[in-house]
């Protein structure tokens, strides 16, 4: 729930999680303990202790409500997670299971079909229902929340509280979802009230600050933040936070931020999250050389890791190849994963990281043919950087150029800048030659296109119709016409 490690669950947790190496048959917990064990893996992400968890509990306690009652959950919990991959798991398991009656299982229900009237809903289960476990309240208030119900729980506060045995589960999520809702004061209050019950929760601490610093509180702000400070030394989670906070809401205390990192840094050389968070704050207070030095030091250091190269590359740097050749040789030439390697490609093109884009082209070049959409990127990025002569040999290069041209969208951005090129090298006649190849195709595109590849489309066209109508080159309408935007290079 909050950063701080003195949980009376840990315990338990981590025998359980020792037990696991152990065989099957000697694995014994009593079915209150698995589920405790369940909640508290969910309170730490640890999904591998929750499943492992059910499935002893499924061999031991076939019967369980209880341990039924987290299975509905894990299901909710796995639809929330990826809500495109929703698949109705959840209700399905309350379908099948009409009889089971408990807050939980009303929960489920409630989440996986929502109500029209989501207050009157929720006034049922309080009216139903005694008092709340706190793995009930948790997913009681989140249910609201889902419900688009966060003002009726801050009217129903003082209900709320009769209702629950352990005050502080209400608060905490309570509290974060103030955070979302920038709902400042009742921020303030209710981390102040946490404090009172757990005062070295660094978690409540930080949540106080950025309440202070967002309602303009800059000294009261100061003071919460030198304490957070302090309880963040042996807390690597919570330092990170606090200076997110302070990058994000603070920038009058900027300076004690990056010194706090430092000493986080110097005492964690191997840990890049300090680096990351150090460097942003440096950038945001206009030291971004020393930033790029920082993170190109630890790049150096730890040659294999991908954060740190990536970040290098978003900066731009000038050897933008090197550091990336440097990344592959250190992985025994692995490449990012395509997921990995096409965010890089997207995030310096949105960035304009023309000189790292380059880099990291020329390097995959080098060692294996490039995709068709690594081929369009590296054609855009030259010739916004006016290469006309590389876009053109790379086009040329390429036997399945003119079928890569008609790719929607990036395809007509291609015909685009070759022609282009064509033309700023003095070569109008292949100009042409290419625009009538590829016109009867894009024509054609025309017709049943959507919008977006259409605005594409319309763009080559528009070219081609005037370069053929004007085709001396004084009369090169590129530079007048430019619907791509090039000129902002």
């Amino acid at each position: 729930m909050s950063y701080n490690d003195d949980n009376p669950r840990d315990e338990l947790y981590r025998r359980f999680l020792k037990s696991l190496k152990e065989p099957a048959s000697e694995r014994f917990f009593d079915e209150d303990e698995l589920v405790e064990v369940f909640d508290y893996a969910g309170d730490i992400a640890n999904d591998y202790a929750r499943y492992e968890a059910l499935f002893i509990g499924a061999r031991l306690y076939p019967d369980s409500q209880a341990l039924a009652e987290r299975r509905a959950l894990l299901y909710l919990d796995l639809e929330d997670a990826d809500k495109d991959l929703k698949d109705g798991s959840a209700a399905a398991f309350v379908a099948d299971r009409p009889e089971a009656s408990s807050l939980i299982f009303d929960i489920v229900r409630l989440e996986a079909s929502h109500p029209d009237n989501g207050e009157a809903a929720l006034e049922y289960l309080m009216a139903q229902y005694g008092k709340f476990s706190d793995e009930e309240i948790i997913r009681f208030v989140d249910l609201a929340f889902d419900l688009g119900c966060y003002q009726w729980v801050i009217d129903n506060m003082a209900e709320l509280r009769k209702k629950v045995s352990f005050l502080p589960a209400l608060l905490y999520e309570v509290m974060q979802e103030a955070d979302e809702q920038g709902d400042d004061k009742t921020l303030a209050a209710l981390a102040e009230e946490l404090i009172e019950s757990e005062p070295f929760a660094l978690a409540y601490w930080v949540m106080l600050f950025k309440a202070q610093a967002r309602l303009g509180q800059e000294e009261e702000a100061k003071q919460t933040f030198d304490t957070a400070k302090a309880l963040a030394s042996d807390n690597a989670a919570g330092m990170l936070a606090l200076a997110d906070a302070v990058y994000t809401l603070a920038p009058y205390l900027q300076r004690e931020a990056i010194d706090m990192l430092e000493l986080a840094k110097s005492e964690n050389p191997d840990e890049f999250a300090y680096a990351d968070c150090r460097c942003a704050l440096l950038v945001q207070a206009g030291a971004s050389e020393k930033a790029v030095e920082e993170v190109s030091a630890y790049a150096a250091a730890h040659p294999a890791e991908l954060r740190p190269m990536r970040q290098l590359l978003m900066c731009n740097v000038a050897n933008a190849r090197a550091v990336f050749e440097r990344y592959l040789d250190a992985n025994d030439g692995r490449e990012p994963s395509p997921e990995e390697l096409d965010d890089i490609i997207s995030n310096l093109h949105l960035r304009s990281g023309l000189r790292a884009l380059n880099g990291v082209m020329e390097a995959l070049s080098a060692r294996r043919p490039l995709t068709p959409p690594e081929l369009l990127s590296w054609i855009e990025t030259l010739f916004a950087a006016q290469k006309y002569d590389k876009v053109a040999a790379l086009a040329e290069g390429c036997t399945e150029f003119k079928e890569l041209t008609q790719t929607p969208l990036k395809g007509a951005a291609a015909a685009y800048q070759y022609t282009v090129s064509l033309m700023k090298l003095g070569r109008d006649k292949d100009a042409l030659a290419f625009v009538g190849e590829v016109l009867p195709f894009f024509e054609l595109m025309m017709h049943d296109s959507p919008m977006p590849v259409r605005m594409s489309l319309r763009c080559f066209l528009t070219l081609a119709d005037k370069i053929r109508r004007h085709p001396a080159r004084e009369k090169l309408y590129w530079e007048y016409f430019d619907m791509l935007g090039y000129s902002k290079f």
